[in-house]
């Protein structure tokens, strides 16, 4: 049974995690905009409306189907660590480790440029035009959602200073769902982005963020803002089954989201069952496998060689895949979680954008600039101290992010796949799209039904509705049942077929698909 409605038309579509960005993408197409027009104004109304999962202090990530060509691109804007930040200065002032609520843990955000790099090649509108959603919800304010009200009272503890208390919380208590949450600051910030959107790493908005995290401690350079742009690089590309995947590559995870179905295609996934532990137990231990490989060799490739070529090839994937057995096998391998928000958008031309913001953590650092109402990030305290994703200036941590395009091999299907979840994100990519491909479930029911998730060690977290679950224990695993829906991170998905176009919002969310039907 399907609990929450697809959007099925002919002409496209947007599906996020907030109405109102949804519904602002939609009158994009509506007027003729195409799929990268109609990102850009999603993206700025959800860092407006969710502020906590992907605000203009966050990174994004995008792959684009240009159907004119039949190619897939990707953008990777994805901030770097600042020039004087290294191991060094953290261990000479106390630190082991980058703690989540400091500005060392803040990279230099890459979404605006991000879009403005998305725009100039793929743009049809003004850019000016496309953020005026977004700068109305700002100035005038908006209704808070329950997501929204829900997270806030989940980090009051790290919601302490003066400026992030005065936009979430009203006369010492946190902001309730239905509350109106008006940004200002940010209104203003939006309105220089509109006239062009360097101005945030070329001009006042850069020197307001470098003067505010370093009044926190931090050792930010104007110049590591306007160094930073975003970059355009060449998707991962694997077959699994009849589908070409695309993924992001390092120094995004991506790679271990084909890792892994490289792994499973050894396995005759519909003889495991759809809701039963064989199938549990097979998709855990390929993970384990290939987040090896994530530990060992991903990271920013200007400063780690990454072995890309055997990490994606089949005979490596076979030769994990014949190291699965009946029992569990404990890897040592710790998964990190994180908040994210990701939106999936077609055309009537059929062009399709996968993308994703995030500012990691919920709330990120919990640090906002008052001068721009800009809430940062924390990614860079996924750095390590040694290894591959060892902190060093100008480098870009490891990421969590990623998203998918799968295209059938008679390219009749036109799939993306998105979703939030830090560490988890390629197991769920995965679930998804054997879900789709290997149990001919229909998109919707394939992002709602239950889900499992290894968490690193011997514990998996299964939302209710799996069979069998004893065998799971007697072999080695120790499965923590939670309720249906429960935490295991919100999809937005959409399919392109012939003519018809669906899309699919997580019940897990909060979020809307909508499209165009005439």
């Amino acid at each position: 049974m399907v609990l929450k409605a697809p959007f099925m038309g002919q002409l496209g579509g947007v599906s996020s995690e907030h109405p109102l960005a949804s519904v602002a993408g939609y009158r994009v197409l509506r007027e003729g905009g195409n799929a990268v027009d109609a990102a850009v104004t999603v993206s700025l109304t959800l860092a407006v409306t969710q502020p906590h999962l992907g605000s203009l202090g966050g990174d994004f990530f995008a792959l684009i189907f240009e159907s004119s060509t039949g190619k897939v691109h990707c953008i990777n804007s994805s901030g770097w660590s600042p020039k004087k930040l290294n191991c060094e200065f953290l261990r000479e002032t106390g630190f082991n480790g980058i703690p989540v609520a400091s500005p060392h843990a803040v990279v230099v955000p890459g979404l605006i440029s991000g879009l403005q790099k998305i725009h100039e090649r793929f743009g049809t509108f003004e850019f000016d035009e496309l953020a005026k959603p977004s700068i109305t919800l700002a100035e005038k304010g908006f209704p808070i959602s329950y997501g929204l009200s829900k997270a806030i009272k989940r980090s009051c503890s790290k919601l302490t200073d003066t400026a992030v208390k005065n936009y979430f919380f009203k006369n010492g208590r946190p902001l309730e769902a239905g509350e109106i949450l008006a940004q200002k600051p940010l209104a203003k910030v939006l309105r220089s982005i509109a006239s062009d959107p360097r101005i945030f790493y070329e001009g006042w908005i850069a020197e307001s963020l470098c003067e505010f995290l370093n009044s926190k401690g931090g050792v930010f350079e104007f110049d590591d803002f306007k160094d930073f742009e975003g970059e355009w690089v060449d998707p991962l590309r694997s077959a699994y089954r009849d589908f070409e995947v695309y993924e992001v590559p390092p120094n995004s995870q991506g790679a271990i989201t084909l890792l892994m179905l490289n792994i499973l295609e050894n396995f005759d996934l519909r003889d495991l069952g759809l809701l039963e532990a064989k199938r549990i137990h097979f998709f855990v231990e390929a993970a384990k496998r290939a987040y090896l490989d994530k530990n060992q060799y991903l990271a920013d490739p200007r400063f780690a060689e990454i072995p890309l070529e055997k990490i994606l090839s089949k005979s490596h994937s076979k030769e994990l895949a014949e190291t699965i057995e009946e029992e569990s096998v404990l890897f040592d391998v710790h998964l990190k979680p994180g908040d994210t928000t990701n939106f999936v958008v077609i055309d009537e031309w059929g062009n399709i954008v996968s993308a994703i913001q995030s500012i990691f953590h919920i709330f990120g650092s919990g640090l906002l600039d008052p001068e721009t109402g800009i809430l940062l990030n924390s990614r860079a305290s996924y750095f390590n101290f040694s290894g591959p994703n060892r902190l060093e200036p100008r480098k870009r941590p490891l990421h969590t992010l990623s998203s998918v395009i799968a295209i059938s091999e008679g390219r009749d299907e036109y799939l993306a796949v998105g979703t939030s979840g830090g560490d988890y994100r390629p197991q769920q990519h995965a679930l998804l799209l054997t879900n789709f491909i290997d149990y001919g479930l229909d998109l919707q029911s394939a992002v709602e039904l239950p889900r499992f998730l290894w968490n690193g060690d011997a514990k998996i977290l299964i939302e209710e509705g799996f069979h069998g679950l004893d065998v799971l224990k007697r072999i080695g695993h120790q499965p923590i049942v939670q309720d249906y829906p429960s935490k295991t991170g919100v999809a937005h998905c959409g399919l392109r077929k012939g003519k018809v176009t669906m899309l699919s919002a997580d019940i897990r969310g909060d979020g809307l698909p909508i499209g165009l039907i005439s």
